[in-house]
């Protein structure tokens, strides 16, 4: 269940969501997630519509969940081997779990029951590729909030024009205590900063979307929300799309952009790039805002 909460503009958001971050502590430790569009779901990109299409699409017939768990399967180790011929280093790596993990012998194990797909000992593999582009069945989070209007704010101003009412989201969601690592069938997975120093710069970790077991069936999509109980709402606050631009103001104004959250050259560049974006934005929204009162 997800409970909307509507708010006027950028202050009320930033406020509000500051209260939030005031009640986590070691009983309820609570959770983050920006989104510049309010209508996308708590979905992992694996499992959203445009790649499981593009999945089948590549073997010409409908999945069925053995399918889903044998591409997902094969889309990791072919990053694992990219990362080979890159000269990344993998987390956990060895020629034992290579063998116990990467094999398509090791992939049967799966088979019987789905519900362990995928195995712990590929979760930071999973975080690693999910950080860099891969689509996987894991969703990104954050434990302080203002780097989750960091990330709806840098989405809306990456867009080349915003919807007729378009809201920005963040998503708040309590896990409980501190030490849980799962909230009923979701998987709360932290991993180190030998991973990425993008996690610990963005106080990241994942949820992990659980695999359903329905062998020779077509796979089962749920939300998030779906998985929890309905008595423990995720809270939803939202915010008009022209409001990125005064949250924009206030994330620099506290140092939660993309030099920071991105402590490298790369995140450097990208601060430019948002600043630019940011011009643009904020132009097109005065002349439309002149148009309107003309």
């Amino acid at each position: 269940m997800i409970e909307e909460i509507k708010l006027e503009n950028a202050k009320s958001l930033w406020v509000e969501l500051g209260k939030c971050h005031e009640k986590s502590n070691s009983d309820e430790e609570i959770l983050y997630r920006g989104h510049s569009n309010s209508e996308w779901e708590l979905t992992p990109a694996i499992l959203r519509p445009k790649f499981t299409r593009r999945l089948q699409d590549s073997v010409g017939y409908s999945f069925n969940s053995e399918d889903q768990a044998w591409a997902e399967f094969r889309m990791l180790r072919s990053f694992i081997y990219n990362c080979d011929a890159a000269g990344t280093p993998i987390p956990n790596d060895s020629v034992k779990f290579r063998e116990n993990f990467l094999t398509d012998k090791s992939f049967g194990k799966y088979l019987p029951n789905l519900s362990i797909w995928p195995d712990e000992e590929l979760f930071e593999c999973l975080a690693l590729a999910q950080l860099h582009g891969l689509p996987t069945r894991l969703l990104d989070w954050t434990t302080n909030p203002y780097t989750a209007i960091y990330f709806a704010v840098s989405q809306a101003l990456s867009q080349p024009k915003w919807e007729s009412g378009q809201e920005l989201a963040v998503f708040v969601f309590n896990k409980g205590p501190h030490l849980n690592t799962y909230r009923g069938p979701i998987k709360i997975l932290r991993v180190g900063g030998s991973v990425s120093k993008n996690i610990v710069a963005q106080q990241g970790l994942f949820t992990v979307h659980p695999m359903e077991k329905h062998e020779g069936e077509s796979i089962v999509i749920k939300n998030l929300e779906e998985y929890l109980p309905p008595n423990q709402p995720i809270l939803k606050f939202t915010v008009a799309i022209q409001e990125c631009l005064d949250l924009y103001e206030l994330c620099n104004q506290f140092g939660f952009n993309a030099a920071r959250l991105f402590p490298t050259a790369d995140g450097a560049s990208l601060g430019v790039i948002e600043h630019e974006s940011f011009v643009i934005a904020k132009q097109r929204n005065l002349k439309m805002e002149n148009e309107t009162s003309d």
